[in-house]
C-alpha cells in the first residue's frame, strides 16, 4: 500500500495508516499506482477558495437557522452517555440540519466526547467550519487530504475537541469519540475512488462501533440505504408547506422537438426579469453539446482509454472526456466516411448560455460548472458575485450544490429534468430526484413568487412524481420496489 501514499506525506500520516492496518481496517496490497491529477486538481481547487465575506455570510445565516426543540437535545445527550453505538438518519432541510448539529456538538462538548464531522467537498466543509464556530462558541480544526493528519496534533494535542472534514478525516487520530455526523451522507465524493478504496459512510460506523459514539447520517434526501436502514432511528424533519414554491411540469413530448426552452418557461423568465426578481436554470451536463455525430454513418467520437462519447466544447472548440479529461480536436469530416455532415447533438450548460444570451440580450447571464469553477481566482470571484445576487440569470450543474448555500431564486427552471435517468447506473433515478429536490430548494415561497418549471420527457416517473407531489415517500418506495425486482441494493 506505500506505493499509493502521496511521497510528501508526513511521518504521523504513515502512523495513522500503520494503525488502521494493525486493527484490521485496512489490509496491505501492492496496486498498481494511479493517475491522481485530476483528484488533486480538484481539491486544490476548493481548498484555495477564499473566505471573503464569510463573516457577513455566517451572520445573515445564523439569523434564519430555526431553533432546536429541547427534546433533540436531551435525546443526543442520552444517546452519547449511554456509552453504546447508536445510529440515526436526519432527514431535513440544511437549515434544520445544521442547528442539530450545532447542538449535538454542544452536548457531546459538555460530555466531554469529540466530535467529527465529515463533508463531501472540502468548500462545503470550511463554510461549515465557519458556521459552526459562530454557532457552538468552540474551536473547530478543518481536516482535510492536503492538510495531513499532523496538523490536528500541532494544533490541539492527540485529542482535538471537534474536527469538520473530507471523506479523510474519518480517520482523524482524535480519542474519546462521542459524535460522528456524515453531513450529505448520500454524497458520491464520500467514496475514495483511488486504492485504498474506502467509504467514508460505512467507515464511519466501523469507528462508531469502537469508539460506542452517536452516529447520525444527515441529508436532504438520504440514500436508498440509509433511508432503509432498519437498525437505524429515522428523524423527520418536514418542510414548511408555506415557505414551498409553486412546482409545475411542462411535458416536452408535446414541444417542438429539440426544444431547450418552452414557451411556459420562456414566459415564466420574461415576467420574472420584468419583476427584477433572480432567475437559476439547471441542467447537470456541461459542454456545448454531448457528443458529435456523423448524420450519413452515425460516426460518434469517443475517448480511446475510457471508450464513452467525447463531449463537445463550442468555445474552446475542442472534444474532451468527462471521465479522464483526454481530449482532441473537433473533427472537419468524418474519418469514416469522409462525410462533412459532423453535428453536435444533446445540450449542454454551454449552449444554455448560448440560447439564454439570443432570447435576453440585455439580463446579465453566468454560467456555474466545472469548467467555469476550474481556476481557483476566477472561481472565487463568480462564486462570491452569484451569492450576492449580481447576475439576473445563473446557469449551472450539480455544482450549484456542491458548495456554500446560494440565495433563493424568483424563478429555477430544470431544463431536462430526466437526462439523467437513462445513465447506465442503477442509481441514475436516485441521484435524479436527489438534483431535483436541490434545483427545487433554490426557489423562494410561492406565497414571494417564487416558481419551479421542471421541463421532461417522462413526466409520470416516480422522481419527478415525488417532487411534484412533495412526497418523498412516493419516489423510495417505488425505487425500492423497482431496486428489489432486480436484486439491486439495499437488499
Amino acid at each position: 500500500m506505500s506505493s499509493t501514499l502521496d511521497p510528501t506525506r508526513r511521518g504521523s500520516t504513515r502512523r495513522m495508516i500503520d494503525t488502521l492496518v494493525t486493527n484490521s481496517w485496512l489490509a496491505r496490497a501492492s496496486p498498481d499506482s494511479a493517475n491522481t491529477d485530476n483528484r488533486k486538481l480538484s481539491e486544490k481547487l476548493m481548498a484555495h477558495e477564499g473566505v471573503n465575506g464569510i463573516a457577513r455570510d455566517t451572520a445573515l445565516l445564523t439569523a434564519t437557522i430555526p431553533v432546536t426543540d429541547a427534546s433533540w437535545k436531551a435525546h443526543v445527550t442520552q444517546c452519547i452517555h449511554s456509552h453504546h453505538v447508536q445510529r440515526l438518519v436526519l432527514h431535513a432541510p440544511w437549515p434544520h440540519r445544521v442547528r442539530r448539529l450545532a447542538d449535538a456538538i454542544q452536548q457531546a462538548h459538555s460530555l466531554n466526547r469529540s466530535t467529527i464531522v465529515i463533508a463531501g467537498e472540502i468548500a462545503r466543509a470550511t463554510w461549515l467550519k465557519q458556521l459552526l464556530s459562530t454557532l457552538t462558541g468552540l474551536q473547530i480544526t478543518l481536516a482535510h487530504s492536503s492538510l495531513g493528519s499532523d496538523r490536528l496534533e500541532q494544533r490541539h494535542g492527540s485529542t482535538p475537541t471537534v474536527v469538520v472534514g473530507t471523506r479523510s478525516a474519518i480517520f482523524a487520530p482524535i480519542k474519546s469519540i462521542g459524535l460522528i455526523w456524515i453531513e450529505g451522507e448520500e454524497d458520491a465524493a464520500l467514496k475514495e475512488p483511488q486504492e485504498p478504496r474506502y467509504h467514508a459512510r460505512e467507515v464511519a460506523g466501523l469507528r462508531a462501533e469502537s469508539e460506542q459514539a452517536l452516529l447520525v447520517l444527515a441529508s436532504a434526501h438520504p440514500s436508498l440505504e440509509s433511508k432503509f436502514d432498519a437498525a437505524a432511528e429515522h428523524h423527520y424533519v418536514s418542510h414548511d408547506v408555506a415557505l414551498q414554491p409553486k412546482i409545475e411540469v411542462v411535458d416536452l413530448r408535446k414541444e417542438p422537438g429539440g426544444t431547450l426552452f418552452s414557451h411556459k418557461l420562456i414566459s415564466a423568465m420574461q415576467e420574472a426579469l420584468g419583476d427584477h426578481r433572480k432567475i437559476l436554470l439547471f441542467l447537470n451536463r456541461k459542454g456545448y453539446a454531448t457528443t458529435l455525430v456523423c448524420r450519413d454513418c452515425s460516426w460518434v467520437p469517443r475517448c480511446a482509454s475510457c471508450a464513452v462519447p467525447f463531449t463537445y466544447y463550442r468555445e474552446a472548440s475542442r472534444l474532451a472526456c468527462r471521465y479522464c479529461g483526454s481530449s482532441d480536436a473537433v473533427p472537419d469530416s468524418c474519418p469514416l466516411c469522409h462525410a462533412s455532415r459532423v453535428s453536435p447533438i444533446g445540450d449542454g450548460t454551454e449552449r444554455v448560455e448560448t440560447e439564454t444570451r439570443r432570447l435576453f440580450p440585455q439580463a446579465k447571464i453566468a454560467r456555474i460548472d466545472g469548467d467555469t469553477l476550474r481556476r481557483p481566482a476566477s472561481a472565487r470571484q463568480l462564486w462570491e458575485s452569484a451569492r450576492s445576487g449580481a447576475w439576473d440569470i445563473l446557469i449551472g450543474t450539480q455544482a450549484l450544490f456542491r458548495r456554500k448555500p446560494l440565495p433563493q431564486h424568483g424563478l429555477v427552471g430544470i431544463l431536462q429534468a430526466d437526462s439523467s435517468l437513462h445513465v447506465s447506473d442503477f442509481r441514475s433515478a436516485e441521484r435524479t430526484y436527489q438534483h431535483l429536490i436541490d434545483a427545487a430548494s433554490l426557489a423562494c415561497s410561492a406565497s414571494r413568487g417564487g416558481r419551479v418549471i421542471v421541463q421532461t420527457r417522462f413526466p409520470t416517473h416516480h422522481a419527478i412524481q415525488a417532487l411534484l407531489l412533495g412526497k418523498p415517500d412516493h419516489f423510495y418506495e417505488e425505487e425500492l420496489a423497482a431496486r428489489r425486482l432486480l436484486y439491486y441494493p439495499p437488499l
